[in-house]
Protein backbone atom coordinates (compact mmCIF):
# COMPACT_ATOMS: atom_id res chain seq x y z
CA UNK A 1 0.00 0.00 0.00
CA UNK A 2 1.12 3.22 -1.04
CA UNK A 3 2.31 6.10 1.80
CA UNK A 4 -0.05 8.92 1.88
CA UNK A 5 2.64 11.03 0.24
CA UNK A 6 2.69 9.29 -2.64
CA UNK A 7 -0.75 9.62 -3.71
CA UNK A 8 -0.80 12.54 -6.40
CA UNK A 9 -4.32 13.59 -7.75
CA UNK A 10 -4.37 15.71 -11.18
CA UNK A 11 -5.76 19.11 -11.32
CA UNK A 12 -8.80 19.97 -12.35
CA UNK A 13 -9.33 23.96 -13.95
CA UNK A 14 -12.55 25.11 -14.00
CA UNK A 15 -13.40 26.53 -17.42
CA UNK A 16 -13.55 30.31 -17.55
CA UNK A 17 -13.86 30.75 -21.33
CA UNK A 18 -17.23 30.49 -22.79
CA UNK A 19 -17.44 27.76 -25.25
CA UNK A 20 -17.73 28.37 -28.89
CA UNK A 21 -21.29 28.13 -30.74
CA UNK A 22 -22.07 25.24 -32.16
CA UNK A 23 -22.31 25.53 -36.12
CA UNK A 24 -25.82 24.44 -37.86
CA UNK A 25 -25.00 22.35 -41.16
CA UNK A 26 -28.35 22.19 -43.16
CA UNK A 27 -28.08 18.92 -45.04
CA UNK A 28 -28.52 18.39 -48.18
CA UNK A 29 -31.38 15.96 -47.54
CA UNK A 30 -32.91 17.86 -45.51
CA UNK A 31 -32.79 21.11 -47.63
CA UNK A 32 -34.19 19.83 -50.95
CA UNK A 33 -37.10 17.83 -49.13
CA UNK A 34 -38.06 20.86 -47.56
CA UNK A 35 -36.75 24.11 -47.77
CA UNK A 36 -37.98 25.79 -44.96
CA UNK A 37 -35.83 23.46 -42.70
CA UNK A 38 -32.25 25.49 -41.94
CA UNK A 39 -32.46 28.40 -44.02
CA UNK A 40 -34.64 31.59 -43.88
CA UNK A 41 -36.74 32.04 -47.01
CA UNK A 42 -38.06 35.30 -48.03
CA UNK A 43 -41.06 35.51 -50.47
CA UNK A 44 -42.87 38.12 -52.04
CA UNK A 45 -43.11 40.30 -55.41
CA UNK A 46 -40.65 40.59 -57.93
CA UNK A 47 -38.10 43.49 -57.48
CA UNK A 48 -40.50 47.17 -58.41
CA UNK A 49 -39.85 50.69 -56.58
CA UNK A 50 -42.32 51.76 -53.76
CA UNK A 51 -42.69 55.94 -54.00
CA UNK A 52 -44.06 56.86 -50.46
CA UNK A 53 -44.63 60.65 -51.36
CA UNK A 54 -45.78 62.86 -48.18
CA UNK A 55 -46.05 66.40 -47.74
CA UNK A 56 -47.08 69.04 -45.05
CA UNK A 57 -47.45 72.70 -44.68
CA UNK A 58 -47.82 74.56 -41.93
CA UNK A 59 -48.47 78.56 -41.83
CA UNK A 60 -49.32 80.64 -39.23
CA UNK A 61 -49.62 84.50 -39.09
CA UNK A 62 -49.77 86.40 -36.30
CA UNK A 63 -49.79 89.73 -35.74
CA UNK A 64 -48.45 91.78 -32.73
CA UNK A 65 -51.00 93.97 -30.63
CA UNK A 66 -51.52 97.40 -32.28
CA UNK A 67 -51.70 100.19 -29.32
CA UNK A 68 -55.01 102.12 -30.25
CA UNK A 69 -55.28 104.45 -27.24
CA UNK A 70 -52.74 105.38 -24.41
CA UNK A 71 -54.12 107.50 -21.01
CA UNK A 72 -51.31 109.37 -19.24
CA UNK A 73 -50.32 111.13 -16.34
CA UNK A 74 -47.56 113.91 -16.68
CA UNK A 75 -45.09 114.54 -13.63
CA UNK A 76 -42.80 116.18 -12.63
CA UNK A 77 -39.77 114.40 -10.88
CA UNK A 78 -37.07 116.91 -9.13
CA UNK A 79 -33.30 116.01 -7.64
CA UNK A 80 -32.97 114.68 -4.41
CA UNK A 81 -29.62 115.79 -2.91
CA UNK A 82 -28.28 115.47 0.46
CA UNK A 83 -29.47 119.01 1.36
CA UNK A 84 -32.81 118.02 0.57
CA UNK A 85 -35.00 118.52 -3.06
CA UNK A 86 -33.58 120.49 -5.61
CA UNK A 87 -36.37 122.08 -7.33
CA UNK A 88 -34.09 123.73 -10.08
CA UNK A 89 -33.41 120.96 -11.63
CA UNK A 90 -36.56 118.03 -12.87
CA UNK A 91 -37.52 116.20 -15.79
CA UNK A 92 -40.69 116.44 -17.05
CA UNK A 93 -42.06 112.45 -17.40
CA UNK A 94 -45.31 110.98 -18.85
CA UNK A 95 -46.56 107.73 -16.17
CA UNK A 96 -49.06 105.55 -18.58
CA UNK A 97 -52.67 104.80 -16.43
CA UNK A 98 -54.11 103.05 -18.73
CA UNK A 99 -53.37 101.52 -22.02
CA UNK A 100 -55.59 99.67 -24.46
CA UNK A 101 -54.60 97.65 -27.38
CA UNK A 102 -56.36 95.19 -30.16
CA UNK A 103 -54.33 92.26 -31.81
CA UNK A 104 -56.18 89.54 -33.88
CA UNK A 105 -58.16 87.69 -30.82
CA UNK A 106 -59.73 91.22 -29.82
CA UNK A 107 -59.27 94.33 -27.40
CA UNK A 108 -57.68 94.47 -24.84
CA UNK A 109 -57.42 97.03 -21.87
CA UNK A 110 -54.88 96.88 -19.01
CA UNK A 111 -54.85 99.73 -16.13
CA UNK A 112 -51.33 100.82 -14.52
CA UNK A 113 -51.07 101.95 -10.72
CA UNK A 114 -51.17 106.15 -11.01
CA UNK A 115 -47.89 107.70 -9.44
CA UNK A 116 -48.38 109.21 -6.53
CA UNK A 117 -46.93 112.96 -5.33
CA UNK A 118 -44.34 112.80 -2.80
CA UNK A 119 -41.38 115.16 -1.71
CA UNK A 120 -39.91 115.57 -4.96
CA UNK A 121 -42.76 114.34 -7.55
CA UNK A 122 -45.15 116.78 -8.28
CA UNK A 123 -48.46 115.76 -10.75
CA UNK A 124 -48.61 118.23 -13.29
CA UNK A 125 -51.52 117.05 -15.61
CA UNK A 126 -53.91 113.93 -15.28
CA UNK A 127 -55.91 111.79 -17.82
CA UNK A 128 -53.63 112.98 -20.98
CA UNK A 129 -55.46 110.84 -24.42
CA UNK A 130 -53.57 110.04 -26.69
CA UNK A 131 -55.63 108.11 -29.63
CA UNK A 132 -54.31 106.23 -32.24
CA UNK A 133 -57.76 106.01 -33.86
CA UNK A 134 -59.08 109.44 -34.18
CA UNK A 135 -55.80 110.07 -35.87
CA UNK A 136 -53.83 111.17 -32.95
CA UNK A 137 -50.85 111.86 -31.81
CA UNK A 138 -49.65 107.91 -30.79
Amino acid sequence: MAAFETIVRPVVLPNIRPSPAQKTVASATASTSDPEKGFAVIRGNPAQMIVITETSSISITRSNGVETQRRVDRVRVYQVTDDGVNKDNYVDVEVTNKLIWQDYTGRHKRYYKREKPADNVEVKDVDILYNRQAGGNL
